[in-house]
């Protein structure tokens, strides 16, 4: 008889990296056929990208081992197997692909940081990613004494309990992902921009609501499981999410690359309109598809592609910048 949840995890296995490898390959697309640079934060969200198409072939090796199953219903032969993938490769693609997400989010924000007060916020958060997803991909090691015990439930030895330790993990996931939902307001607050791009970036904001809503789910999981011995089960609804969350995060994290994309195949979508507030880097008259939003280089050799507005960049141009009574600047 199948077994919707076991079946559940491998639907999540290989659907969600579909959208996800997809706007990967748009990104680098991108970053190398129209803005002709590649920064780092391109570099992390494609190392998130394998660690999550690994992350889902452990859980499909593991679902064959019993994911998704009732304790009771899990042969003992095969719970060292379990046990052992989820001590090693479960974790560590899991953790590390949320790790190498959240860094390349942080560092495309640290691309537009308009203070060093924002830039230490994104550093602080940074150092809270590293540390947990760190220590949540090794949890194999500190987890009991001996280290084999963690896999093998018949060795002699002592374990520390496991909630504990993956509910301040998804509490931290939490967290963090509250954090980084929060800090572009940083830089959207003081600008002025039109209608159209305050909804792009409210797409790419609830796409961001819907993985802090998923990380909530997930804690309320392992939360309400405290007491319950049936993990296996327990396990398979949680990596479930944990699946579709990963991708998702790494959907979000591409989306606001690809404006200049669609400024390049569709220009009639961004509109650029010669106003007395635009920045000076701004290209007004932009030859036949040139991506919309970058400077020439006669204009500014800092032009920068923003998540925000067309042709907005953090340093500003080399000739002059406009800027707002209030000292930021406008667009």
């Amino acid at each position: 008889m199948a077994n919707p949840v076991a079946n559940g995890v491998i639907l999540a296995a290989t659907i969600s990296p579909v959208p996800a490898i997809i706007l990967v390959c748009l990104r680098f697309f991108t970053a190398r056929r129209i803005l002709h640079v590649i920064h780092k934060d391109d570099w992390l969200i494609l190392a998130a990208m394998v660690l999550s198409i690994g992350f889902s072939i452990s859980e499909c090796i593991q679902t064959r081992y019993g994911l998704g199953e009732h304790l009771p219903n899990v042969p003992e032969s095969t719970i060292t197997a379990y046990m052992l993938i989820g001590a090693w490769p479960t974790p560590i693609t899991s953790y590390l692909a949320t790790l190498f997400t959240k860094a390349s989010i942080l560092y495309f924000y640290l691309r537009f940081s308009t203070s060093r007060l924002f830039a230490s916020a994104i550093y602080f958060v940074l150092f809270v990613v590293v540390g947990y997803c760190v220590l949540g991909a090794t949890t194999a090691l500190y987890a009991c004494q001996p280290i084999a015990k963690f896999w093998i439930m018949s060795l002699e030895g002592n374990c520390i309990g496991a909630s504990p330790i993956y509910t301040t993990l998804i509490a931290l996931n939490v967290f963090t992902d509250g954090i980084l939902l929060l800090l572009p307001f940083w830089i959207l607050l003081p600008l002025k921009i039109a209608l159209y791009q305050r909804l792009a970036i409210a797409g790419c904001l609830g796409a961001g609501g819907f993985v802090l809503a998923v990380s909530i789910y997930r804690l309320d999981i392992v939360l309400e499981g405290f007491n319950d011995p049936d993990f296996t089960y327990r396990h398979g609804i949680n990596f479930m999410w944990s699946l579709i969350e990963t991708n998702v995060a790494i959907v979000c994290a591409c989306l606001p690359c690809l404006r200049a994309f669609v400024g390049y195949f569709w220009p009639s979508i961004f509109r650029i309109r010669n106003e007395p507030r635009a920045l000076s880097s701004v290209s007004v008259s932009q030859p036949r598809r040139q991506p919309v939003g970058i400077a020439s280089e006669e204009k500014s050799s800092n032009a920068s592609i923003s998540p925000i507005g067309p042709g907005w960049n953090r340093r500003g141009s080399e000739r002059g910048q406009a800027r707002s009574p209030g000292g930021e600047q406008a667009v």
